[in-house]
């Protein structure tokens, strides 16, 4: 990644959370779903073009979790949210590993 775009990913990846954060207590509502799966397809997208593929391989399950529907999640519900908060926690430790 570029400076600059090493620069916005921390506030990228803090939205990212906090998408991801609304979505598990609003009861995996459909608006909810799509903005949090809206911005993890960018940041996977970005994260390809830049070549920082450790960080694709965390968004890439990320993304395919939150392409689930209310009705595909239901059995999973518990699954999911421990799996997707797993993922945010690696997610948040990528800057930190990558400027060390």
């Amino acid at each position: 990644m570029g400076k600059r775009d090493a620069a916005d990913f921390p506030q990228a990846s803090k939205a990212l959370d906090d998408a991801v954060l609304d979505l598990l207590t609003g009861g995996w509502e459909e608006d909810r779903r799509l903005r949090a799966f809206d911005m993890a397809v960018v940041l996977t997208q970005a994260a390809k073009i830049a070549g920082c593929w450790e960080m694709e391989a965390v968004l890439r399950p990320l993304c395919s979790l939150l392409s689930l529907s209310s009705r595909e999640i239901l059995p999973i519900r518990h699954a999911v949210r421990e799996k997707l908060l797993e993922l945010l926690g690696l997610l948040q430790t990528y800057p930190a590993s990558r400027s060390a």
